[in-house]
């Protein structure tokens, strides 16, 4: 049975109207990271987040806190995001375009039902926010810059599985934050449904259902600098300064799409990167990090190109197909708390091995 602060909010969609949208004011997002709710309370002449917050404390569980509108409102910002870039995917890009790629027409359905289903986040997110914690708290959409991820019906399907896998780590990783069970609860079913777009979208561009035998949860600023890659500004603070852009093997990290081999040696490219010296990178690591597996670090090198570091064999040994990887100045783990040893990042790896299933169908050990 729903417990009543879990019920508030799927009552909320039905009855709550959406929060007025606000102009843009042109704010760059690399702008000062905020501190405490910060996403939620840095919009010009929004209302400020009620002492308690409207709707009542489950039975036996903690009432919803800031740290939850917080939570709540990063969501937003990528639902934002994901529902913009599927609406104007979709207008330019009809049943042709997908058939000039060999695709069928129920791929288009599928992905006119991902864009729905996104639409929806951003409305149930809308109004859950109103529900709990008062009106005008939700922060509305960013100006976007998807010039590149729509350059071509190719790149339009590339981009949506980048950020459907980036909604689940986010998701996944976010879930930790939130104070109220009942909140956790609301976006966990999101999660899962952002898992499902996510694997369809991997078949598509052949990396297969599932990149592993756990997902890889990330933190609020790793997340916000993925996403930073296509927002022009928001008319809000976001509430973390993406770190410097990592660049591997081909193309931006974002895209790298080219499998690489355990073992082999990758170029990377950061901000300061290029001007490194010998011993300023043998202080340096590549943090590699998938699933809830334990975290390897590989040295950064210098070479005559410039900086780079070795894939690790136990991303292959773990059954993983991708990594996510950090560039790092102190040999301790990038976690959900605590990321300050990051100097750029993060970029997804594609990792080619053997088959993840062995002869007898069960996972390699």
């Amino acid at each position: 049975m729903l417990t009543s602060a879990f019920a508030s909010l799927i009552l909320a969609v039905a009855v709550f109207a959406a929060p007025a949208s606000v102009e843009s004011s042109g704010r760059p997002v690399s702008g000062k990271a905020s501190t405490g709710q910060g996403i939620s309370e840095s919009t010009n002449n929004r209302a400020t987040v009620k002492e308690e917050p409207k709707a009542a404390a489950a039975a036996g569980g903690p009432a919803p806190a800031k740290i939850d509108l917080t939570v709540l409102n990063f969501a937003l910002t990528l639902e934002h995001l994901e529902a913009t870039y599927y609406q104007q995917g979709l207008r330019k890009f009809g049943l042709e375009s997908f058939k000039s790629i060999g695709l069928p027409g129920f791929v288009l359905e599928q992905f006119n039902t991902i864009a729905a289903d996104e639409a929806i986040h951003v409305t149930f997110l809308q109004k859950a926010i109103a529900a709990t914690f008062g009106v005008d708290l939700a922060v509305p959409k960013c100006t976007y810059n998807f010039e590149g991820a729509l350059a071509n019906i190719e790149s339009f399907i590339t981009f949506a599985a980048i950020l459907e896998k980036t909604g689940v780590q986010a998701y996944d990783g976010g879930i930790k934050l939130i104070v109220n069970n009942d909140i956790k609860t609301a976006a966990a079913t999101i999660a899962t449904v952002e898992g499902r777009h996510s694997s369809f979208l991997n078949l598509l561009t052949g990396a297969g259902p599932a990149p592993g035998p756990f997902d890889t949860p990330l933190g609020i600023r790793p997340v916000i600098s993925i996403a930073a890659g296509l927002i022009k500004s928001c008319p809000y603070t976001l509430p973390a300064t993406p770190f410097p852009a990592l660049t591997t093997v081909t193309g931006r990290g974002l895209t790298s799409g080219t499998p690489v081999s355990t073992g082999s040696v990758i170029p990377l490219m950061f901000k300061g990167g290029m001007g490194m010296t010998a011993a300023t990178a043998s202080g340096m690591s590549c943090n590699w990090v998938f699933g809830v597996e334990p975290q390897v670090r590989t040295r950064i090198q210098m070479s005559r190109d410039g900086p780079e570091c070795q894939v690790p064999a136990q991303i292959t040994r773990a059954a993983f197909t991708q990594a996510v990887v950090f560039v790092v100045n102190q040999q301790r783990d990038v976690t959900l708390d605590d990321d300050k040893n990051v100097v750029a990042g993060p970029a997804t790896i594609f990792v080619s091995g053997e088959s993840r299933v062995g002869a007898s169908g069960s996972r390699q050990e």
